[in-house]
C-alpha cells in the first residue's frame, strides 16, 4: 500500500514549518511528492525544500487547489497542496523537458520516447505549462511513440486565471513552457481513472476557415477574435476569462465532439489560441454548462467507475478551472463524492486543461472535464 501525508498551506512560511514537522512524525520516509500551488509562492524556495530532502517532486501551478481527506474538504485559492508518498524509487521515473524551439507535438515525441523505453508497461502522470502549449498536439505526440491506450492522467497548469505565465517544476528545475511525466511501472504500481465532462452545444455550428495547430485566425469568414466577440456580446478586455464559461465544441468525422478552451488571444492577428488543436476545416460550436446536470454526470462516471475500481491507495484530480466558475460552490459536491466513495486522500487542481483515458482505455486532451486518476500499489 502507497502511505501518503498530505497538508495544505497558504503561505510559503507555513509550508515550510509543515514540511519539516511532516518530516518529524510521519512513520515513513518520503520518496515521491506532489505539489499543488497558486503561482503566488515562490518556486525556487519549494524546489530548494525538496530537493535538500532527496525527494523528488512533481509539481504544477494551478488555477484552484483541492485536498479532501477525512475532516479537510480544501477548495482554495493562493494556496498550495502538498502530498508526500513512499512510493519506491524503482517503480518510477520522472522526466522533465523545455519546449524551445520544439512543437506541442515534437515535445510530446521526445517524451514518448522517455515513456517507452521506461517500462515494459508504463502508465503516466503528467503536467505541461505554457499559455500556448497545444495540449492535443502534446498528447498526440506522445501516443504515436506508446500506443492510445497508455494510462496516462494530467492537465495543463493554471496562473489563478491570469492567462499570462504558468509553470510545472521538479525538485531540481522549473520551467514556464515544458513538460513533465512520472512514469510509473505498471506492473507495480497500478494507474487508471476517469474522465467526465456535460458541457452541451449551443446549437448553431460555423466553420473554421484557417488555422494553424491550436491558433484559429478565421471561422465563418471573420476573424475569430471578433466572430467570438460579436456573438457573445462580449469586448476584448473579457477574454480569455469569459472564455471558460463558452469553449468550443469541435466536431469529430466519427461524430463525436471535444471541447476546446481559449486560453489567449492575439489582438494584431485577430486570432485565438486554444489549448488544444482546432483543425482548419472543422465544425465548430459553442457550448455551455447546463448547470446541475454535469454534476449528475459525473456523479455517474465516478459511481461507474468504483464499482471497476473499488480499491485504490491515492486519488489524482484534474479539474478545469471552468466547472469551478460554472458550479461555485457547488463544485465541492463532486469532488466529495469521490473522496467518500474511495475513502483515500484526494489532492489536485483546477486546471487549464485536462489529459486521460475515456470508457474505451484511449487517451486524449480535454477541456472542461473531471479526470480522475487512481494509484494504487499491486498486490502480488
Amino acid at each position: 500500500m502507497i502511505s501518503s501525508h498530505t497538508f495544505v498551506s497558504f503561505s510559503f512560511d507555513d509550508l515550510g514549518r509543515k514540511f519539516n514537522h511532516a518530516l518529524n512524525i510521519i512513520h515513513f520516509k518520503p520518496t515521491l511528492a506532489f505539489a499543488f500551488v497558486s503561482i503566488e509562492f515562490p518556486l525556487p524556495q519549494i524546489t530548494d525544500l525538496f530537493n535538500e530532502q532527496h525527494i523528488a517532486l512533481f509539481g504544477t501551478t494551478t488555477g484552484g487547489e483541492i485536498l479532501f481527506y477525512k475532516k479537510i474538504n480544501h477548495i482554495g485559492e493562493r494556496s498550495a497542496v502538498i502530498v508526500l508518498t513512499d512510493i519506491s524509487p524503482d517503480c518510477f521515473s520522472l522526466y522533465f523537458e523545455k519546449k524551445g524551439d520544439l512543437s506541442s507535438f515534437e515535445l510530446g515525441r521526445s517524451l514518448g520516447d522517455k515513456i517507452f523505453s521506461s517500462y515494459q508497461h508504463p502508465s503516466v502522470i503528467i503536467g505541461s505549462s505554457g499559455i500556448l502549449m497545444d495540449g492535443q498536439a502534446l498528447v498526440d505526440g506522445i501516443l504515436s511513440k506508446t500506443g492510445k491506450q497508455l494510462p496516462m492522467f494530467g492537465g495543463l497548469a493554471g496562473d489563478d486565471a491570469r492567462f499570462e505565465k504558468t509553470f510545472v517544476f521538479t525538485e531540481r528545475f522549473i520551467s514556464d513552457n515544458g513538460a513533465l511525466v512520472l512514469v510509473f511501472n505498471q506492473n507495480k504500481i497500478e494507474v487508471s481513472g476517469m474522465t467526465a465532462s456535460g458541457w452541451i452545444s449551443l446549437g448553431a455550428e460555423f466553420t473554421v476557415d484557417r488555422s494553424e495547430g491550436n491558433t484559429v485566425f478565421e471561422i465563418n469568414g471573420l476573424p475569430a477574435l471578433d466572430m467570438y466577440m460579436d456573438y457573445l456580446s462580449v469586448k476584448e478586455e473579457d477574454l480569455p476569462a469569459i472564455a471558460m464559461e463558452y469553449p468550443f465544441m469541435v466536431k469529430n468525422d466519427g461524430g463525436t465532439a471535444v471541447l476546446r478552451a481559449i486560453t489567449g488571444i492575439d489582438k494584431k492577428q485577430r486570432s485565438l489560441v486554444f489549448s488544444g488543436t482546432v483543425a482548419q476545416g472543422s465544425t465548430v460550436s459553442f457550448s455551455t454548462s447546463p448547470g446541475f446536470e454535469i454534476m449528475e454526470n459525473t456523479r455517474e462516471k465516478i459511481i461507474d467507475c468504483h464499482l471497476r475500481e473499488n480499491r485504490t491507495d491515492l486519488l489524482l484530480l484534474f479539474s478545469c478551472i471552468a466547472r469551478h466558475v460554472a458550479l461555485g460552490p457547488l463544485i465541492s459536491t463532486e469532488i466529495k463524492l469521490a473522496s467518500i466513495k474511495w475513502k483515500r486522500p484526494l489532492a489536485g487542481f483546477f486546471t487549464y486543461g485536462e489529459i486521460g483515458n475515456d470508457e474505451n482505455g484511449e487517451c486524449s486532451f480535454h477541456n472542461h472535464s473531471f479526470t480522475l486518476a487512481l494509484l494504487r500499489e499491486k498486490r502480488n
